[in-house]
């Protein structure tokens, strides 16, 4: 079981936990916006400043260039190591390890980083369960083919095909 799944099932007190995941906790039980959990998930005011109301505010931070930090904080939530994050990004692993946690990442990392938060965020919405989602997303599934969600999670059109797939299930088709 992860932290953050250990977290929102009360196995670990708010005392031991992670800043992020008992923010996102907190964030889950009010039924916040998909836009406030991913805001969240990449490090609250740490990322940015307020949680993001349009996507045009995403787009500022993707031009900026999000910290390595943020990236670092999405692994945890989704409990991967920084190997597979970079895999993701399609960065090279010596070059994400070179950062430090406040230098910035090139607009298409960023961008994706951003996607692959957004996706989270809705999958924990659509799951209501860290670890569900976390299997889902390491599952072979048929309407991708025979592949996980995980794995395609490194292109837009990837993400866009989990994102739809999430929905489906959010609107209870079966998939």
């Amino acid at each position: 079981m992860s932290i953050m799944a250990s977290i929102i099932r009360n196995k670990i007190s708010n005392a031991q936990a992670p800043a992020i995941a008992v923010t996102l906790k907190s964030y889950l039980t009010k039924g916040a916006s998909i836009n406030a959990l991913a805001w969240a998930i990449l490090g609250g005011k740490q990322f940015m400043s307020a949680v993001p109301t349009t996507i045009l505010d995403y787009i500022t931070a993707t031009n900026k260039g999000i910290p390595k930090q943020a990236v670092h904080n999405l692994a945890e939530v989704i409990d991967v190591p920084m190997k597979d994050m970079a895999t993701l990004l399609n960065v090279s692993y010596k070059t994400l390890g070179r950062k430090k946690k406040t230098d910035t990442l090139d607009s298409l990392s960023s961008s994706l980083s951003i996607e692959i938060a957004n996706t989270v965020a809705k999958g924990l919405a659509v799951f209501e369960d860290m670890d569900k989602f976390s299997r889902w997303l390491q599952k072979e599934n048929r309407a991708l083919q025979g592949k996980k969600p995980f794995d395609l999670l490194n292109t837009p059109t990837g993400i866009k095909m989990v994102n739809k797939l999430l929905g489906r299930i959010e609107e209870g088709v079966y998939t």
